[in-house]
């Protein structure tokens, strides 16, 4: 059977005649004006099996020769390796006949040399005999001897801090110069450390002393009111170490209606500023969970920037207040004002919150506390009037005493002068 003529690329056409039967076969399955396609299209799958086929055979052939060049590789590296270990073998019989020949303790040339310089009677041997004086041996002996053998030697009086001329004289005597400075000022450390605990124990035991005559008003006047009244001092509160509020009192809970009200009192005894105790008694409002606070000092002279100014009693906003509690004096007025006036304002506050004030007379009350105040400032200024007064009477009196003495001394001469004298 023949086709038609198949063109290829660049070459000329050329026909192709078919006489397998199998192919003849499977080409009439198409029908007539598709075979030459199918004919092309099966060269083609063909060629590059082919050509495929080729290609493994060449990879084959590779592999094949590798593997022959890797085994004659391996013979070589054996080969080459036995070599060197037998020269490896030989170097080292050459290695150690040298070393025999050389160091052999017997009839070796080192040992021959050795004899021949160190031996008996040998060149050097005189050098390093300790009997023959002149030996290098016997004359080290003798140097090192002398410097360090007996107690007497060199190095051992250089050593000697003893010693007026050794070096180390001078640096003993500087070390115990300083040690004694060091010594002395640390005894005067201590001493002024002890001092200062012993004045801080007297301020400490002052300040607890004077927190305990605060309590004991306080406690006074809240158990007529029926308040609860618990020192503080040594407790922590609700700020983080902090003992903030010496006595804090709770407002008899039959007049607030169960609520709690709180007011906390703090008291100094040492001097301090104005803004310094206001910024504590914030503080201590805090720390004791309360809503008045009241800051109580033993005098005029504790606030060391508001002395005498401030009076026996002084309101601040924010719901604090200070008075006096004089120390010497103990009168306790200016304290029963401060805590009751407070205690005022808390329940008006209450009553207010809770909508009760048109049951009190707020007007009446505001006025009656500005009246207080007033009463109280002049009680103070009459206080002091009354105190320097005091003085001035008792100073007189004790005049007076004096020159009552002074006319009696007198009258009593006066009588000694006037007996009759009697004549023998």
């Amino acid at each position: 059977m023949k086709f038609g003529k198949i063109k290829i690329m660049n070459m000329e056409p050329i026909s192709i005649t078919i006489s397998d039967a199998e192919i003849l076969d499977l080409l009439s399955n198409y029908k007539e004006d598709k075979r030459d396609l199918a004919i092309t299209k099966a060269l083609k799958i063909g060629l590059i099996a082919l050509k495929d086929i080729e290609t493994v055979g060449n990879v084959d052939y590779v592999e094949k020769e590798f593997q022959k060049f890797k085994a004659d590789l391996d013979k070589e590296f054996i080969s080459l390796k036995d070599e060197f270990q037998n020269k490896l073998k030989e170097t080292d019989e050459i290695i150690k006949d040298k070393l025999n020949r050389n160091f052999d303790p017997e009839t070796g040339i080192m040992q021959q040399v050795l004899k021949q310089y160190l031996g008996e009677g040998g060149k050097l041997s005189d050098l390093f005999d300790e009997k023959n004086n002149t030996s290098a041996v016997s004359k080290i002996k003798n140097i090192l001897s002398d410097y360090f053998d007996t107690d007497a030697s060199r190095v051992v009086k250089l050593l000697d801090p003893n010693n007026p001329e050794s070096p180390l004289s001078s640096f003993k005597k500087e070390i115990e110069e300083r040690l004694f400075a060091i010594e002395k000022e640390i005894k005067a450390k201590e001493s002024a450390r002890e001092a200062t605990r012993e004045e801080a124990e007297k301020g400490t035991k002052k300040g607890l002393e004077y927190q305990n005559l605060v309590f004991a008003e306080v406690e006074k006047i809240a158990r007529i009111l029926g308040d609860d009244c618990k020192p503080t001092g040594n407790e922590t509160g609700l700020l983080f170490n902090s003992k903030l509020g010496d006595v804090v009192v709770t407002i008899n809970p039959s007049q607030t209606n169960s609520a709690v009200l709180k007011i906390v009192f703090e008291a100094k005894d040492k001097e301090m500023s104005l803004s310094g105790l206001i910024t504590e008694l914030d503080g201590a409002k805090k720390n004791r969970g309360s809503e008045y606070a009241i800051g109580v000092i033993s005098g005029n002279n504790t606030l060391k920037d508001a002395k005498g100014l401030i009076g026996s009693f002084r309101d601040y906003p924010k719901n604090k207040t200070l008075c006096i509690l004089d120390k010497e004096t103990i009168d306790p007025i200016a304290l029963e004002v401060a805590y009751k006036l407070a205690r005022t304002k808390l329940l008006l506050g209450l009553q207010a919150h809770e909508q009760k004030s048109e049951s009190v007379d707020i007007d009446s009350i505001n006025t009656l506390i500005d009246e207080i105040i007033k009463k109280l400032s002049d009680f103070s200024t009459i206080k002091g009037v009354l105190t320097k007064a005091s003085g001035a009477i008792s100073n007189a009196q004790t005049q007076i005493e004096n020159l009552k003495l002074e006319l009696e001394s007198m009258l009593h001469e006066l009588s000694e002068k006037t007996k009759p004298v009697i004549k023998k």
